[in-house]
């Protein structure tokens, strides 16, 4: 796999737990506003995140270390998060309109059914939280 298909950031190892688990802070640099997966990856918005990597080597707390990430599950990141709510949304207020209910009721009933897919994305939360994973550059 080519480094331009991952998606790398820099951190620090914040715990090692031992166990095979590692936290690690990263700090969204100035690269990132500029990368077209950065709503992906989840550094868009925040200057801060530890995320926790499994990971069979030992790391000490304040090692600096390179976290990635395939941009593939980038890419099912945003299918997840944007398009799937999009389609619920665009396709609830079609056949609430074709069935001829009023235009408030129609947009209420939109975002309700919009709301109620991200309800279904975050109960799915942790079964989704498993296809996503970091891992850490030897």
């Amino acid at each position: 796999m080519n480094s331009s298909e991952l998606i790398n950031h820099e951190g620090v190892v914040t715990k090692s737990d031992g166990n095979g688990v590692v936290e690690v802070d990263i700090t969204a640099g100035t690269a990132c506003s500029a990368c077209g997966a950065r709503s992906a990856c989840g550094m868009g918005s925040e200057t801060h995140k530890t995320i926790s990597v499994k990971t069979d080597k030992h790391y000490t707390q304040g090692e600096n270390v390179t976290v990635f990430m395939e941009q593939s599950q980038g890419a099912r990141a945003v299918f997840i998060g944007y398009v799937i709510p999009l389609a619920v949304l665009i396709v609830a207020f079609i056949i609430l309109t074709s069935s001829g209910l009023g235009e408030l009721l129609t947009c209420l009933l939109s975002f309700a059914a919009l709301a109620a897919c991200y309800l279904v994305i975050w109960l799915l939360r942790q079964k989704i939280e498993k296809k996503f994973t970091f891992k850490i550059k030897d």
